[in-house]
């Protein structure tokens, strides 16, 4: 068995006749042919060894070459030797290129230094690819500051590598999404950024197919699910320890905040606790949720973290029917988290809704109105951060304006910020005008330039992720019905 590393230095002049001739008459050599590209003084050698792959070097080695995933790297190794397949052979001398990073941009004014939180929402996916390092550059130069990254989704998989026992990377996945954790985190704290780790809790594919005895359950006893993930129970020991070993991970990553997605019950019609009235079942509902808050906050608290909350932006409106839906109860989620973030999307509010025919149209009342709410619910127990729609399901005109609409109104009702959601992470509406309104301003700013923008990008229609913020039925019947279609994240 043997393996060899070498940094190849400077070529002595001989050398570099030799591999310029190589190169030019590699040139003349036909389209297929197997010859490998020369090494350069950028490039380390690996002799490969019985048992190797190239996904399992590129594993032990992608640190020491800089690149960003071990995609990139697969990639760059096989352009560089040539291979047209995966295939090794023991004794091959591979050329592994190592690759100069990129600065990238830098944040301007940070969270941490009090300004107002300007952030935009990664998916798990998108944060696993190089690309991800040209998205936070162009929004940290259009004046972002923060971001948003999943580290654990409703379908289960779980994005970095996790230590649990429990965890899963997600469907036909033998890896998670994200090759480095700490490297992705170390690139984005070199520009500045302040990172939130989003965590879908009690909505968990993999979790429900792998321990459904964990699970809520039906009439018939089988786990309940939506849109093909399975409703944990809340006040299970093994789900609250799954979900809090992670936040701790994440924690020790170094992300600055841990935020809570799907803190709450199934709102797509399970009544398995269902307690005689309203009332009793908001309660025990609400004890469940608040009782999962309290203990995060004492898990965390000696990491330095901060803890945030999505909330249904319906619960502004704090109906007693939507409290025994969700278990949603702001004032006492208040009481144990630093951020409450409600996904306060227009377009999810009932058409005729406080008199709105067109509630995705009409972003200043439902943005404005819906914040100011919150922060009297809230009564400065902890910040409002709100999400805002960045995609243009039920809109008629999604543009700049829109963007720039929904964050003046935001700030005139008095946030610390605001985040951006699009479910395919496409947010060129934002880019053309956040310039103009990232200039210095403090936390819980009350003004912001406004101005029409109409470009638009292509239009992204509804996922299965997209819609966040619904309103039950009875929101327009005045009976207590099971929501449409359930949310859609």
């Amino acid at each position: 068995m043997h393996f060899a590393w070498q940094q190849n230095k400077g070529a002595a002049a001989a050398e570099t006749r030799v591999a310029t001739i190589f190169l030019l008459f590699s040139l003349l050599l036909p389209l297929g042919s197997q010859a490998a590209a020369p090494a350069s003084s950028d490039t380390l050698t690996y002799t490969v060894r019985d048992g190797d792959s190239l996904i399992k070097i590129c594993s032990q080695h992608r640190g020491r070459t800089h690149h960003y995933s071990l995609d990139d790297l697969l990639k760059d190794i096989r352009k560089t030797n040539g291979l047209t397949s995966n295939f090794l052979r023991i004794g091959q001398k591979l050329q592994i290129p190592v690759v100069v990073e990129d600065d990238g941009e830098q944040v301007a004014r940070r969270v941490h230094d009090g300004e107002e939180f300007r952030g935009m929402y990664l998916t798990g996916p998108a944060c696993g690819v190089s690309s991800v390092l040209g998205r936070v550059d162009r929004f940290i130069a259009a004046g972002g500051n923060a971001v948003v990254f999943d580290a654990k989704d409703i379908d289960g998989g779980v994005s970095y590598y996790s230590r649990h026992a429990l965890a899963s990377w997600g469907k036909d996945r033998s890896a998670p999404v994200i090759s480095s954790l700490g490297d992705m985190m170390r690139r984005f704290d070199e520009r500045g950024l302040y990172t939130v780790a989003r965590l879908a809790l009690f909505l968990d594919g993999a979790l429900g197919q792998a321990r459904p005895d964990l699970a809520l359950q039906d009439s018939t006893g089988a786990a309940w699910t939506e849109r093909g993930c399975v409703w944990m129970d809340p006040s299970q020991p093994e789900v609250i320890d799954y979900n809090l070993s992670l936040a701790a991970e994440l924690a020790r990553a170094g992300v600055d905040e841990i935020q809570f997605d799907y803190v709450r019950f199934p709102t797509n019609g399970w009544r398995g606790d269902w307690q005689g009235d309203l009332e009793q079942t908001a309660l025990r509902r609400r004890q469940v949720v608040t009782e999962f808050l309290s203990v995060a906050r004492d898990t965390l608290a000696h990491y330095g973290v901060k803890i945030s909350a999505d909330l249904y932006g319906i619960m502004a409106w704090g109906r007693m029917e939507d409290l025994a839906l969700t278990g949603q109860h702001v004032p006492s989620i208040a009481a144990h988290v630093d951020v409450i973030c409600p996904m306060i999307y227009p377009s999810h509010f009932g058409p005729g809704f406080e008199g709105r025919k067109r509630p995705g149209d009409d972003p200043e009342y439902f943005i404005g109105e819906g914040t100011r709410r919150f922060g009297e619910l809230v009564a400065g127990q902890a910040e409002i951060r709100p999400w805002l729609q960045a995609f243009s399901y039920r809109v008629t005109k999604f543009d700049g304006q829109y963007i720039e609409t929904q964050i003046t109104s935001a700030r005139q009702a008095g946030s610390q910020g605001w985040s951006l959601w699009n479910p395919a992470c496409r947010y060129a509406e934002a880019l053309e005008v956040m310039p103009r309104l990232s200039r210095p301003v403090v936390a819980a700013a009350l003004m912001a330039p406004s101005g029409p923008n109409d470009n638009r990008s292509e239009p992204v229609g509804p996922s299965d992720r997209e819609v966040r913020s619904v309103v039950p039925a009875a929101a327009m019947s005045g009976s207590l019905l099971p929501l449409r279609d359930a949310e859609i994240q």
